[in-house]
């Protein structure tokens, strides 16, 4: 995982890179848990499952890529952009995800998480962030 927004428990998105040991280039795809419910995922390159063969359009290790992810009321919209320009994009409607009621504060978190539970000990996971940026419209925000 290389960015998600968290709520309270669930997350209405987690961005995952992978890339199997025999493929040059890596997939992303989105999960998105309703809250208290399933996820539902989503392929934005390539594939997720575990027998995936190497995307043609993936990206390889050390290729710089970048993403935003943006919700806009019960619309969450994830694009990725490629050091070639191109892009991907995945629209998800939150609107039955139960993440518009009271109580459910949200933060962004960028980083590794690392999900590999079946690779070897010695396997690691790295990312470099050479920017970031974060915004919130929309709301009052106050420091007292």
């Amino acid at each position: 995982i290389i960015g998600q927004i968290h709520a309270n428990d669930d997350e209405p998105v987690r961005l995952y890179y992978r890339k199997l040991p025999n493929n040059t280039n890596g997939s992303i795809y989105i999960a998105h848990e309703v809250l208290d419910g399933d996820d539902f995922y989503f392929e934005l390159i390539g594939s997720r499952s575990n027998s995936a063969s190497n995307p043609t359009d993936g990206i390889p290790l050390n290729e710089r890529f970048s993403y935003s992810i943006t919700v806009e009321g019960n619309t969450l919209i994830v694009t990725i952009v490629k050091a070639d320009g191109s892009e991907y994009t995945q629209s998800v409607d939150m609107s039955d995800s139960g993440y518009d009621q009271g109580g459910q504060y949200m933060y962004f978190k960028a980083g590794v998480y690392n999900q590999n539970n079946s690779g070897d000990l010695h396997d690691y996971v790295r990312a470099t962030f050479y920017k970031i940026e974060n915004s919130h419209t929309g709301y009052a925000f106050s420091n007292n």
